[in-house]
């Protein structure tokens, strides 16, 4: 209650009883009544309030006025636009087997994020929203993850309606299925091989925000107003990014550009084929790099590698770029990637599967000559991923129910993924194979428990050592 809501109370208080203020009882403002055990006693209830007791009571209703308004002035945060806060931390613990040190505790990852609205239309629901996020990653200094504005274009008053949405600023780039999931559609602890296998390979900054513009639209929905639950026929995100990564400079000559269409079936909410999408994605860059001399050039990062003494390409010995000799600027250094995806996401059976493809301009040294020439990189990977929702962790018919208590509904979730990679197709021996089982379990909306296990095996060579996985993660 603030201070108006309580001004009002006495306002109201006050007119009740103005026309009998300083009234005295009369003749007849009383009775006589008699009670169950049969005693005569006076009824008082219908005497005038006096002037010392409406005293009383607006002196009471000025106590309660002042505690809510030191309460409201001392310990509530206070913004001009509406704000909500969010937060994610991850407490982990990893064994690897055979290792010198096998025992690792470490923070992943802590997270605070800030969103809001920075106008609120309250009829048509063209908002200006706004998104405020940095994280630490393993301890380390934090960084702006998301900082964007996005602008409602198209009316939402009606949910049967199309969306347009434009924001602005450092975001996601709308790319493939697992790189965009949340924790309802990503139970594992780590991500798949081609997420997290890092440079050189192509696929490893899908998971990073870039500064840029994303443009996402859907159409033709079905509207189940009892669930509030929405499904459009066609999704589409359409990005335009600087291409060199959040917070660096611009390197890209003429942008990276993303897209992603994705196609659901337009059903009510009990339908079976509730939370099925097939989705593909395409992406393409090209950056300008600077070699010693500072001479500018039209080129990517080389992936330089050596042929054996049969002619086949490797991996084995890489050169960098300050030791590329030929002349890049007749490489073209084009980067372009391809994506398809398929998920059924419907408690209580879950199934994903996602299959990525690039390529990449680069240059390999050639042993007979003694000379660099221009090559392409080649790359694909894929992931299949299955769990389960034992409980009703994300069933809208029980998290909208009112409770008494802090409540929710515990839920196990139990899940296998396999997911495999070839960062270079062209070159023989560095497939890479990971097997992924788990479990999860929610004690609360933004708590859960998890336990992985992760084997992972490289072509021709031995499996490298299982990995045990022991989580937190919790937030508000």
């Amino acid at each position: 209650m603030n201070s108006v809501s309580l001004s009002r109370l006495i306002l109201l208080t006050g007119l009740a009883v103005v026309p009998n203020l300083g009234a005295q009882p009369t003749s007849g403002s009383t009775d006589t009544v008699t009670d169950s055990t049969g005693n005569t006693v006076t009824d008082t209830s219908k005497a005038p309030v006096t002037r010392e007791e409406l005293y009383g009571v607006i002196g009471q209703v000025l106590n309660v006025d002042d505690f809510y308004s030191r309460a409201l002035t001392f310990t509530t945060p206070q913004t001009n636009r509406p704000l909500t806060l969010g937060a994610t931390i991850q407490t982990r613990y990893t064994y690897i087997q055979d290792q010198p040190t096998p025992n690792t505790f470490s923070i992943p990852l802590a997270s605070l994020s800030f969103s809001g609205l920075l106008y609120k239309d309250f009829q048509e629901g063209r908002n200006l929203a706004y998104s405020l996020g940095f994280s630490s990653i393993n301890g380390g200094t934090p960084a702006p993850t998301d900082a964007s504005i996005a602008y409602t274009f198209l009316s939402t008053a009606d949910l049967g309606s199309p969306s347009l949405v434009v924001s602005v600023g450092q975001q996601k780039k709308p790319f493939g299925l697992e790189a965009q999931s949340t924790d309802e559609q990503l139970p594992s602890i780590t991500s798949s091989l081609y997420l997290t296998a890092g440079v050189p390979y192509n696929f490893s900054d899908l998971f990073a925000r870039d500064i840029g513009i994303v443009v996402r639209a859907d159409a033709l929905p079905e509207v189940d107003y009892g669930y509030n639950y929405r499904s459009p026929l066609i999704s589409v995100a359409a990005g335009f990014f600087n291409g060199s990564g959040a917070n660096a400079l611009d390197n890209n000559r003429d942008k990276e550009w993303t897209l992603r269409a994705v196609l659901a079936p337009p059903v009510d909410y009990y339908n079976l084929l509730r939370g099925l999408a097939v989705g593909a994605s395409f992406d393409k860059s090209e950056r300008f790099l600077t070699i010693p001399g500072g001479a500018t050039t039209p080129a990517k990062t080389f992936w330089i590698y050596k042929t054996n003494a049969a002619g086949a390409k490797t991996d084995s010995a890489k050169y960098t770029v300050a030791a590329v000799n030929a002349n890049p600027d007749s490489l073209q250094a084009d980067r372009t990637r391809y994506g398809v995806d398929l998920s059924y996401i419907r408690t209580p059976v879950n199934f994903t599967a996602e299959a990525v493809y690039a390529t990449q301009d680069s240059a390999y040294w050639d042993a007979g000559s003694r000379s660099f020439k221009d090559d392409q990189r080649r790359s694909w990977a894929g992931s299949v991923a299955f769990f389960l929702n034992i409980g009703e962790q994300y069933l809208k018919q029980y998290r909208n129910q009112s409770r008494a208590d802090d409540w929710w509904p515990v839920t196990w979730q139990p899940f296998f993924r396999v997911d495999g990679l070839d960062p270079n197709i062209d070159v023989t021996g560095d497939w890479q194979l990971a097997v992924t089982p788990g479990v999860n379990v929610f004690f609360a909306r933004t708590t859960k428990f998890q336990l992985d296990w992760s084997w992972r095996k490289t072509e021709n060579r031995p499996a490298a050592n299982a990995q045990y996985l022991a989580q937190f993660q919790y937030g508000f």
